[in-house]
């Protein structure tokens, strides 16, 4: 009998307020994700938490009030759960977009009327990604692919999916448990890339070469490795990223649409 896959999608930061929004995912099969929800929802009750959400935890606001001091507790129930994604997770993917690139690029090409938003892009992304590790897998069935609802820019992913004939599914929060899987790798992705964007805008601004800035840079990438405890696939849209992305889909720039309208 054929092995089903889902892959289980999430959203961390939003197009405005935050550097960078990412959307991680993680893809494995229907028996393995099945054991995952009774294996993490057991962890949770173990702490009495209803959910686990990776922004609450690291700030130790909402249910994670009374956690923040106490680093014994935080890190045993961290390696509980990077136990069971170990476990039961195929493989991890992530992508992300600076905001002020998608922003700017936008301004010059039709970047929106293509792509929709930047969570529609890192959405899309990542579809492509599972589907193309799917594919190195020789995996025939398809792929189903779950995102927690909540996130604007739907209407936009659900489009372009289309391009890859994919019909994501939305599911609330209290529906999409193995969603927190998701969650936690793309709050740690973006978290990783906000400071090293910082880091790398502080060195470029700099009127010399700040070495601690480029180690930093590089110690916020390979933070990813306490979480990625399976192999994972990063992807990240800065400037010149978005710039190729353009060049490559053929979008061309808002000036020559408006040449093309006017007939010269």
């Amino acid at each position: 009998m054929a092995m089903l896959y889902v892959a289980y999608c999430d959203a961390s930061g939003k197009p405005s307020g935050c550097p960078v929004l990412t959307v991680g995912g993680a893809v494995a099969p229907i028996k393995k994700w099945t054991r995952l929800e009774k294996e993490w929802t057991a962890a949770l009750r173990g702490e009495q938490l209803s959910e686990f959400h990776y922004t609450d935890f690291a700030s130790g606001e909402g249910e994670f009030k009374g956690w923040k001091g106490d680093k014994h507790r935080r890190s045993r129930f961290l390696a509980v759960l990077q136990g069971i994604i170990k476990r039961d997770i195929n493989k991890l993917f992530m992508a992300s977009v600076e905001i002020d690139a998608w922003n700017e690029v936008n301004r010059e090409y039709l970047m929106e009327e293509v792509f929709y938003s930047p969570y529609a892009l890192c959405g899309y992304t990542v579809v492509k990604q599972v589907l193309k590790w799917a594919k190195g897998k020789a995996i025939k069935t398809p792929i189903e692919f779950i995102f927690e609802e909540g996130d604007d820019g739907w209407s936009g992913l659900v489009e372009l999916c289309k391009r890859s004939s994919i019909v994501p599914i939305r599911l609330p929060k209290e529906r999409a448990i193995p969603c927190q899987v998701a969650d936690w790798i793309a709050w740690k992705n973006r978290t990783a890339a906000t400071n090293a964007l910082l880091k790398l805008n502080n060195t470029l601004a700099a009127s010399y070469p700040d070495f601690e800035n480029f180690k930093g840079i590089l110690e916020d990438w390979e933070s990813l490795n306490n979480v990625l405890v399976v192999p994972g696939t990063p992807g990240f849209y800065g400037r010149e990223a978005l710039l190729r992305t353009c060049k490559n889909s053929g979008i061309i720039k808002r000036s020559e649409l408006a040449t093309l309208r006017l007939g010269v």
